[in-house]
């Protein structure tokens, strides 16, 4: 009973650290680009987050089930581990993976208690880890070099009609995130009215009370972009996340959205691209999960 309590808890934490670190991703544009008020953007943000976590977050039982056990013990610590590393990772702003690490420790602990794993599953997930940047990378780039290459008769018409595209993307990346980061901490943690009800108030807390500041500083960045960048962007980490939440892979928004900037910053011909923070990213990818393996390791 008593870490059933503290699986519960930990799941609210969790999400509220998961979702006041992401909304900035989801509604950093239209916020930062005043198409949309702040409140109005949180409460974008929020739905977006709850409506994933319900209606699609159970395609990542099938993940939970591979590679944990229905063990709360296991899964505080491996909740725990995965906080640990993401509360790290955010102090020293690193942008460690969290849906990478709970993986790993999830790995690690059941390793280490003598828990069998799906290791094809564990390998097809590594796999498509491996591949979904690449994706990514390669459909923003094609994506945005179309758009900015169609010449579009009426300026004003066309921001309109970007500026709708974009509070809609908006939505539809907070709902994957809920769908596959929050829908594997939920079926990790086992479900329930609980832990449902833990993760909603995380959701809110999070959002409201531990993204003014990211919002801030990403939102003004992000403004920066043009809104075909941010459109393609958002729109392809989006559905590349979503095709995986399908087939019940768990794969970081945040993995997919850099590879996706990254993509439409070098569809430019004449710009200049700084590969060194995108390989440092790609250096935190890979520690991620090592990260969270050892720890689940050796406890």
């Amino acid at each position: 009973m008593l870490y059933f309590i503290l699986v519960v808890i930990t799941a609210g934490i969790l999400t509220a650290f998961v979702a006041g670190n992401n909304l900035s991703a989801a509604v950093g544009m239209v916020i930062g680009g005043r198409i949309v008020t702040k409140s109005t953007g949180l409460a974008i943000g929020i739905a977006g987050f709850l409506a994933g976590l319900y209606l699609q977050g159970a395609d990542l039982r099938t993940a939970s089930e591979a590679l944990l056990p229905h063990s709360y013990n296991i899964i505080f610590y491996a909740l725990l581990i995965s906080s640990l590393i993401f509360a790290m990772a955010s102090f020293v702003r690193a942008p460690l993976s969290l849906i990478m690490a709970l993986l790993g420790a999830a790995v690690g602990l059941s390793l280490h208690y003598g828990h069998s794993i799906d290791i094809g599953f564990v390998r097809f997930t590594v796999l498509t880890w491996v591949i979904a940047p690449v994706v990514s990378i390669a459909s923003a780039f094609a994506l945005n070099r179309a758009l900015t290459r169609h010449e579009f008769k009426d300026s004003w018409r066309t921001a309109v009609i970007f500026k709708v595209l974009l509070i809609i993307v908006s939505f539809f990346t907070a709902f994957t995130l809920g769908a596959n980061t929050l829908g594997f901490i939920d079926e990790v943690s086992g479900s329930g009215y609980l832990v449902l009800g833990s993760m909603t108030a995380g959701i809110i807390v999070g959002s409201v009370f531990l993204s003014s500041g990211v919002i801030k500083r990403v939102g003004q960045e992000i403004y920066l972009m043009r809104y075909t960048n941010a459109f393609s962007a958002l729109f392809v980490s989006s559905m590349i996340v979503e095709a995986a939440t399908f087939f019940g892979i768990p794969v970081s928004n945040t993995q997919t959205l850099t590879s996706s900037v990254f993509g439409t910053g070098i569809s430019y011909k004449f710009k200049a691209i700084y590969l060194r923070p995108f390989l440092m990213i790609v250096i935190t990818w890979a520690i991620s999960p090592v990260a969270g393996f050892v720890l689940g390791w050796i406890i």
